[in-house]
């Protein structure tokens, strides 16, 4: 068997239980598997799982990885390739995108420890850019501001920004029972929203949108993540 199949595999197995057991933060709302179009249109990547609450108004997206554990230490491609899929779901109108990694008991203790660091590294490296962010958004604030020519140019720039979106990472480890959260993974990124990406949030919350419905008939049993 390929890595790429043995990746998904697991990557399934790792799916099935959350939403079998729906530990925290599952828990609430509904899930869906592996959504793979909104309002009749295909979207690539599909949404691992999909958390609709509509009593809160509220659509997250879950992209899920598999970490491996080599000789040589944990790989990391999949982990990059999840951080890309997991932001790219903003543009079918969630609110929060979270990247959920998977880690098997064939990784060493002390191997998840310097994991950890890398992951935590990351996240840094994202606190980073919000902060830049931030000091961009002050910066034309105050530009604006001191410049009255160009109000206008700043009404529409308010009519433009519609507030932060939350993306996070959450690992899973063999060796507890529950997502570990205690990472301080949600960093917020603006999202300049349109009439299309509310469309889609629409559609989401109304459950205008189409998934593996016999997802856990395949998947469920001999579960092993």
């Amino acid at each position: 068997m390929s890595q790429k199949p043995k990746f998904e595999y697991l990557e399934n197995k790792l799916i099935a239980k959350i939403l079998i057991e729906k530990p925290y933060p599952f828990v609430v709302g509904e899930l869906f598997p592996h959504v793979t179009s909104i309002a009749g249109n295909k979207i690539a990547p599909d949404i691992d799982i999909l958390q609709r609450i509509p009593s809160h108004k509220l659509a997250v997206g879950y992209e899920v990885k598999w970490l491996h554990h080599f000789k040589k230490g944990t790989s990391w491609y999949l982990f990059y390739r999840g951080i890309g899929q997991a932001l790219s779901y903003f543009r079918y109108g969630v609110d929060k995108s979270i990247l959920v990694l998977g880690m098997s008991n064939d990784v060493p203790r002390e191997s998840i420890s310097s994991t950890m660091s890398e992951i935590e590294s990351i996240i840094e490296s994202f606190s980073t850019l919000r902060a830049f962010d931030a000091r961009i958004r002050k910066y034309f604030d105050n530009f604006f501001k001191e410049t009255p020519m160009l109000q206008g140019a700043k009404g529409l720039l308010l009519e433009t920004y519609c507030g932060w979106n939350c993306f996070g990472i959450m690992v899973w480890t063999a060796y507890d029972d529950l997502l570990m959260t205690k990472l301080s993974a949600e960093q917020y990124f603006p999202i300049y929203l349109n009439k299309k990406l509310e469309h889609r949030k629409e559609c989401l919350l109304r459950k205008e949108f189409k998934y593996k419905e016999k997802f856990l008939e395949k998947h469920a049993k001999g579960r092993e993540a």
